[in-house]
């Protein structure tokens, strides 16, 4: 859990919590994003299923958002409010929009959840990026 060690836009470091984008787009556009966009092997996405219980998920509305959730860097008010989150154990998961595009939906797992051990891995598939994607806008392809 690298977000238990360097903290992430929703927690602090020593806070564990697992990040997950609720589409193949996000993700990878995430993963583009925090990966400097330099391509990088080996990849997967990972298709969970998850608790149907809707009550297990708090989703923020953009006017319940912390001041300063998108900003860039992440900063501690976002990581105070996701932290508090966290160690209330009281949601599965917490529902936000991504900083990156803000009509995606991103999820923060509260790995010490009693529901979390429901959470089924039901598909592991190879990913690779594009390879336009690193190309130097303005060069030939």
């Amino acid at each position: 859990m690298g977000a238990a060690i360097a903290g992430g836009r929703w927690n602090h470091p020593r806070t564990p919590a697992v990040y997950m984008g609720l589409s193949p787009a996000i993700c990878s556009l995430e993963t583009f994003v925090h990966t400097n966009g330099e391509p990088v092997e080996g990849m997967k996405i990972t298709e969970f299923e998850l608790p149907e219980d809707r009550g297990l998920y708090l989703d923020l509305e953009n006017e319940l958002l912390p001041p300063g959730w998108n900003s860039i860097p992440y900063d501690r008010p976002s990581m105070d409010f996701g932290t508090r989150w966290l160690q209330s154990r009281s949601h599965l998961g917490l529902i936000v929009p991504s900083a990156i595009l803000p009509l995606e939906r991103n999820m923060v797992i509260n790995p010490f959840h009693p529901e979390a051990r429901l959470i089924k891995v039901l598909e592991v598939y190879d990913f690779t990026f594009d390879p336009r994607m690193f190309e130097r806008q303005g060069t030939p392809q």
